[in-house]
């Protein structure tokens, strides 16, 4: 068994960035590989880096600038592998990713279950600094159990964390191109929806860049705070219709709604009380969620969640 992998890379102005993450993609031990670099409508020599790459197995897509989920799409639409490997245009994944996701798959017969591993952050150029993002993972029979763990916990993977079979791929479907914000977290709980089971394997280490302002996750403004109110309103109704009626566990689903108020300025007072009207019908979360520093935890703890949010604003103001 010889399964080709489809490594999906969407390009927007990353010449300075994609030639590594190419490297990163075609070092690995695993061989059997299609590079398909998806170049969103770049300013730059993104596309050059790409198309002059010294490796038979990258492609180049070029297309206008419609955003990163659209770029993703088009991979998709065009990949011809038997897994699917995300990969940003400024991240690394270790040369023995890919092969050892694969190997810990293929020992289950079946097509439908998901890799995942530990990822770091890193910063290039001198004084870089790498820090655990995330390596205490375990797997999971209902792979949905682990959205409600991460839920409470807060622990988060970026897209080239995963290793997805493409069968589930084509089950979650596309990534939803009206999202500007969270939407690897909306279309990974379609992936989590569509799985088998969930594997984790430690020795599969992803690398995920960061001080890059232009990063979609660092945006914010009304547009983004809509987008991750839309995100947070897909991944719950998928929650929710995996528990039935699960009242515990409901409570855990409140914190994608705490964890946005937590992240935007609070100025707008239709989302604030938007928020706080879908933590009221999920239910408060329980006291261990984690959220927030060691202040805001003690203000959460003295005066409850409300009166601790209130006077974040204050101070923030």
């Amino acid at each position: 068994m010889n399964p080709l992998v489809s490594i999906i890379i969407p390009s927007y102005n990353s010449a300075g960035t994609l030639r590594k993450t190419l490297e990163a993609a075609c070092k690995q031990s695993w061989r059997h590989l299609e590079v398909i670099v998806i170049d969103d409508g770049s300013i730059d020599a993104s596309a050059d880096v790409a198309k002059t790459y010294p490796d038979s197995r990258v492609r180049l897509i070029r297309s206008t600038n419609r955003g990163a989920c659209r770029a993703r799409n088009l991979g998709l639409h065009v990949a011809k592998g038997d897994y699917i490997q995300f990969l940003d245009a400024d991240d690394l994944i270790e040369d023995n990713k890919i092969e050892s996701q694969i190997e810990a798959l293929t020992v289950f017969n079946s097509k439908r279950l998901v890799a995942y591993g530990p990822w770091c952050e890193f910063i290039d150029g001198a004084g870089a600094s790498i820090r655990s993002g995330y390596s205490s993972g375990r797997s999971y029979a209902e792979p949905m159990e682990w959205l409600f763990d991460a839920m409470q916990e807060g622990f988060y993977l970026p897209p080239h964390c995963w290793l997805v079979p493409t069968e589930v791929a084509v089950a979650a479907g596309d990534w939803d191109e009206r999202l500007l914000q969270n939407q690897d977290g909306e279309y990974f709980s379609r992936v989590l929806a569509a799985a088998s089971g969930l594997v984790w394997v430690r020795n599969a280490s992803a690398y995920y860049r960061v001080g890059n302002e232009a990063s979609v996750s660092q945006a914010k403004g009304p547009s983004y705070t809509n987008s991750l109110l839309l995100a947070a309103d897909l991944i719950r109704d998928r929650m929710l219709d995996y528990l039935g009626d699960d009242s515990t566990k409901r409570r855990k689903i409140s914190a994608l709604y705490l964890r946005i108020l937590y992240r935007i300025d609070g100025s707008n007072e239709e989302d604030v009380r938007r928020i706080w009207r879908e933590v009221e019908y999920l239910g408060l979360p329980p006291r261990s969620l984690r959220l927030g520093g060691s202040k805001f935890r003690m203000l959460r703890r003295v005066f409850g969640w409300k009166t601790a949010f209130f006077i974040k604003r204050l101070m923030q103001s």
